[in-house]
């Protein structure tokens, strides 16, 4: 299997998990605050990795000098992140949330040119351009909400959220070269803990109406979303590049909406198909276009080792 094929593998886990949490969240949100749901995910999350890597013998140690770049993926990336979304889900309706953090792949694009100066292809743009149209479709945008001066606070939050899973993107690179996977998200999840943890107390919680089905909720958004795909999403970005995960973040919409189907009925429209016919044809070009610029530089690469 080559190192694209584990990378395509990796990036499809944390999609199919975190497009299935978005409706375990909304089921939780009924009982519980989203910062504590954030609290109780990701606390759990760091007690299982901390188990996983006691067991497996990852080592714990990480230089001092890469504490900040894990406080920048685990404090901004995950805390701020999940901070920023939920509160401006609260001002604006999910429909014009989704197509800001459809700009995440952008966003990632023009940071990692800037900062480690990759190249911007032509294949990167029209992926990424196709990949927002594909969500606009999706979620059904109505466009008169972009225009209310008193959402302008949800709006502000929704840039937060994709600045900050920017961030995240950003600060990570820098730790594959050094870390195991598994050390990485440890102490990423580590980190987030205090951002969800000081804003609990000012929540309103109803423990006692969780129920066994909200606790399966909480499991998997512990387990599968966040230790799996964390972790495959780590692996992805290692073998594929932030730029190019960052693209498959766009198939959350289509994996929501045939789990809100499957699990709670709704419905999907014509729209919603040529939306995700859109997404997955984004992805399609930008992995075609990299697998054949692989190819190249390996018959190049051969072609220069006989000479």
């Amino acid at each position: 299997m080559t190192k694209r094929t584990k990378g395509l593998i990796s990036v499809m886990i944390p999609v199919i998990a975190w497009g299935i949490s978005f409706v375990s969240t909304e089921y939780l949100l009924d009982t519980l605050g989203p910062m504590t749901i954030g609290a109780v995910r990701f606390l759990f999350a760091t007690i299982l990795l901390f188990g996983m890597m006691r067991t497996t013998g990852t080592s714990l140690k990480i230089d001092k000098k890469d504490h900040f770049l894990f406080v920048l993926a685990g404090g901004i990336g995950i805390g701020l992140y999940f901070y920023f979304e939920n509160t401006g889900i609260k001002y604006i309706s999910a429909s014009p949330s989704a197509l800001i953090i459809a700009a995440i792949p952008m966003f990632t694009l023009v940071f990692e040119a800037l900062i480690y100066k990759r190249q911007i292809k032509w294949v990167d743009t029209l992926a990424i351009l196709a990949s927002i149209i594909g969500v606009v479709l999706i979620v059904d945008i109505n466009f008169s909400e972009f225009f209310k001066a008193e959402e302008s606070i949800g709006y502000m939050m929704m840039v937060g959220a994709v600045i900050s899973w920017v961030v995240y993107s950003m600060a990570s690179k820098p730790l594959f070269k050094k870390y195991s996977y598994l050390t990485i998200i440890f102490y990423q999840f580590l980190y987030s803990l205090p951002f969800f943890f000081i804003l609990v107390p000012f929540e309103t919680n109803l423990w006692g109406a969780l129920g066994f089905e909200g606790i399966l909720h909480l499991v998997f958004l512990s387990l599968i979303a966040s230790v799996l795909g964390f972790y495959y999403y780590a692996k992805a970005m290692d073998l594929l590049g932030v730029t190019e995960s960052s693209v498959f973040i766009n198939f959350l919409p289509i994996v929501t909406i045939i789990f809100s189907y499957l699990y709670m009925g709704q419905t999907i429209t014509l729209k919603q198909l040529i939306g995700g016919f859109f997404v997955m044809l984004s992805v399609t070009v930008a992995t075609l276009y990299e697998k054949k610029q692989s190819s190249i530089q390996e018959l190049t690469k051969m072609k220069y080792n006989k000479i």
